[in-house]
Parts: structure tokens; sequence; C-alpha cells
């Protein structure tokens, strides 16, 4: 047997099963379930509410009829991984924000920006600011600051810049788009 028909067979049911996720979710049924939006390119997201917060956990590429799991309905990150996120980055950080970061937990809020150039920037955010603590009163704010992460994904929701904590560099972040723009553009 020739090893890249091997090869092929592979890409070809995975390319199957995002088919059929796609088709799954196109569905009238699905579209009562999960909120579409489109992030241009032909790329959507269709989101579920999850603890009172639209969480994007399907991305859709429309020109190809396939979609890909980004997060699950417990909210783990599926297409992200530990060797996504740049870890130096987050040195300095409380603890409990790294801890969300290794368990790839996404229980805060997370989003998918619009696709320019066949990439996406994904903002991640590992703590809240104390305003989320309080009640509708006003009471049980905190000290806590937010900590939100940043990150390129390609159209199948694969990082291709890894998670950083940029500190308000928007500039740096500007710098992670063309370095993910010239990595897909190659």
């Amino acid at each position: 047997m020739n090893i890249m028909n091997i090869f092929k067979k592979g890409k070809s049911k995975s390319d199957a099963k995002a088919q059929a996720l796609y088709a799954q979710l196109m569905s009238p049924a699905y579209q009562v379930i999960y909120q579409q939006s489109d992030l241009d390119e032909g790329m959507g997201i269709a989101e579920e509410v999850i603890c009172q917060y639209c969480k994007p956990r399907f991305l859709l590429d429309h020109n190809v009829k396939c979609a890909y799991e980004f997060m699950t309905n417990r909210e783990d990150l599926t297409t992200v991984t530990v060797n996504d996120i740049d870890w130096d980055s987050l040195k300095g950080l409380p603890e409990e924000s790294i801890a969300r970061a290794h368990r790839l937990d996404a229980h805060f809020p997370t989003r998918i920006r619009n696709f320019e150039n066949s990439v996406a920037q994904v903002s991640w955010q590992l703590n809240p600011d104390g305003m989320y603590y309080m009640d509708e009163d006003g009471y049980g704010m905190t000290g806590d600051e937010e900590v939100e992460i940043y990150g390129f994904i390609d159209r199948k929701g694969k990082v291709v810049v890894k998670f950083k904590h940029i500190n308000k560099d928007w500039n740096l972040l500007k710098a992670m788009r063309k370095e993910a723009e010239s990595i897909i553009n190659k």
C-alpha cells in the first residue's frame, strides 16, 4: 500500500466529520440551539449560551462547508493546547489565572474576532475584573484585575500564533497578527 494513501484517507475522514458537523449545525433544529454570527471571509461562529454568556462553540467555514468544535459545553478549549501558550508572557500573573490557562478553561469571556487574511484574533479572559462578582445591589465586588491573553487561529481553529499576555501593548498584538498572516500565506 502506498504510504500517501494512508494520509489521504485520514484527511478525508477528518474532512467528512467536519462536513457532517457543519450539516448538523445548519439544520433547523440546531439553528434554535446555537446563535450564528458572521466572521467575514466566509467564516462564521455558532455560539451557545453557557452560564449566561454566549460562548464560541463551533467555528464554521461556509466556503468548504465544514465546522470545527472550538469549545466544549463544559467550557474547555478543544483546538488550543498547552503548547499554544507563551508561558513566559504569563509570568507574574495571579496563580489562578495561570492554572486556568493550564486547564484550557474558558469559563470567562472568550471571543473569536473577524477573519482578516485567513486568520482571526482570539481573546481569552483568564480572570475577570472584580465587578464580575458583584450582585445587583453592588455587593461582593472584589479587587480582581482582568487578565486576558490573545492568540491567532486559522480557518480550522488551530492556533497559528501562541496566546500571550500582552499587557495592553496593542503594537505587540498588531505584530502578532502580521506574524500569523505571514505564516498562513506562505
